[in-house]
């Protein structure tokens, strides 16, 4: 009996090696990472501008996505592999300019390991971020007053 438990562990380690310490061990660097510089940092605020507003008077977050040379302000996107291979670990930064005096009006950084997937469809680890919300929309939200 010990014997087939033996075997079925040896035939199944394959399988459940990729979801182990060292997708754990990624989770605690982005977790470790995150409490260095992650999160949202709000240099001022400003009054959220007619071109940023939907009809509704919130804020358009795509067409300051998508803001072109006329737009007063736009968003600057960054993005570096801090750990190559698998897991990977990622290193996401955006910055909210006003364009008319070229200042940074916030910056959000957030670190994340991507989903990893094994080759077999049910064994997948999910994605891990610090911090978890959207901190694209949290810096916005927090740069532009209504």
């Amino acid at each position: 009996m010990k014997a087939a438990a033996a075997i079925a562990g040896l035939m199944l380690a394959p399988l459940l090696g990729g979801c182990g310490f060292d997708v754990m061990y990624a989770d605690w660097k982005v977790d470790r990472l995150c409490k260095v510089d992650g999160g949202v940092r709000v240099e001022t605020t400003d009054v959220l501008p007619a071109e940023l507003k939907q009809a509704d008077g919130s804020l358009d977050l795509l067409k300051l996505i998508r803001a072109d040379d006329g737009q007063p302000y736009s968003l600057r996107t960054a993005s570096r592999r801090i750990q190559a291979g698998s897991p990977e670990i990622m290193r996401m930064e955006y910055q909210l300019i006003r364009r008319a005096d070229s200042k940074v009006l916030g910056t959000a950084v957030r670190y994340v390991r991507p989903t990893e997937n094994q080759g077999v469809p049910f064994l997948h680890s999910n994605a891990h971020a610090c911090p978890p919300h959207d901190v694209l929309r949290t810096l916005v939200e927090a740069i532009f007053t209504k």
